[in-house]
């Protein structure tokens, strides 16, 4: 017998505070909103994340079977949720059996950068079906069926868990929106080997081979190499200004380069510093224009080593 909208939240309440335990996160709470607000959400869990840091998730159950389910009315939820009094670390619309309609990308997109939480859509087109799964009985109160479906559970959590932990990064970096943090990387860049090899040939005209600068200069391009790999997933806007600033910082580089060979009086280190100089300045203007903050030294090594590393800026006499 097919179950009513009360119900499924009363269902998935209990779920979702064994689903996050299970994952290895401390639930504070799980709770439903109390009845006639109009806050954006149906149940809010409050969690600390694998850092010990609180965050709040608040989700709007809509168990509809034939109805159309209509993206501005999930648009309206939000609206609702930015403009109460909660901190919301994500917002998610758990709809087992209909996929949202009329979805406008695009706005959407851009609507969730204004309200600074990421907003997830999890349907049945997002394969929220396997999730259900997990919990037999549960799922067959939910789509009024047998499950038939044969779910690893464990691999189940780990696919979720990564999603959760996708959704709190993607938070951060709104509330970091403009802020440019490259940490020192953990792994390789997806390169092929002769970048290094390029770096540390124009490297060699201007340091000396047993220099200890040289190997902080190759981790300074990897880190922030691995950075736009990162970014692209929770801030691919960032990412893309970023290699939109390179990619003119590359025609100056190649520029300023057959200058440099031209003039037989211009030695390779002055012209060293002097590309470090300029691009400096180029920084500060990129940093103005697009009112970003912190790490731009990190980024100026980042991206002036890179430039070396591609061959268009050269420290080497032809």
């Amino acid at each position: 017998m097919p179950i009513t909208g009360t119900e499924f939240e009363s269902l998935v309440k209990p779920f979702f505070s064994r689903l996050f335990k299970d994952m290895g996160y401390t639930v504070l709470e799980v709770r439903n909103q109390n009845s006639g607000t109009q806050n954006g959400f149906d149940i809010k869990i409050i969690f600390e994340d694998l850092k010990y840091k609180q965050r709040d998730f608040f989700i709007e159950c809509k168990y509809y079977t034939t109805a159309k389910l209509d993206w501005s009315e999930i648009v309206n939820k939000q609206v609702e949720l930015e403009s109460s009094n909660y901190n919301p670390s994500a917002f998610i619309l758990l709809s087992p059996r209909q996929n949202l309609s009329n979805i406008n990308d695009n706005a959407q997109s851009k609507f969730e950068k204004m309200l600074r939480f990421p907003v997830e859509f999890w349907t049945p087109d997002k394969e929220l079906e396997e999730l259900f799964a997990t919990d037999k009985a549960l799922y067959e109160k939910i789509y009024d069926t047998p499950c038939t479906l044969e779910i690893d559970r464990a691999e189940q959590l780990k696919v979720t868990k990564t999603r959760i932990e996708l959704i709190l990064t993607k938070k951060d970096l709104f509330h970091f929106a403009n802020t440019i943090e490259i940490k020192k990387a953990d792994r390789n860049p997806d390169e092929e080997s002769h970048y290094k090899t390029s770096l540390d040939a124009k490297l060699n005209s201007v340091l000396d081979e047993d220099d200890e600068d040289r190997i902080e200069y190759h981790q300074l391009r990897v880190d922030y190499k691995v950075f736009l790999e990162d970014l692209q997933d929770v801030n691919n806007e960032l990412r893309q200004k970023i290699l939109k600033w390179q990619e003119n910082m590359r025609y100056r580089a190649k520029r300023l380069t057959k200058k440099f060979n031209f003039d037989s009086s211009y030695n390779s280190r002055q012209f060293y510093i002097d590309f470090f100089e300029d691009a400096e300045k180029q920084l500060l203007t990129f940093y103005s224009e697009n009112e970003l903050k912190d790490d731009s030294e990190k980024l100026l090594n980042g991206i002036v080593f890179e430039l070396a590393a591609e061959c268009p800026l050269d420290w080497r006499k032809k």
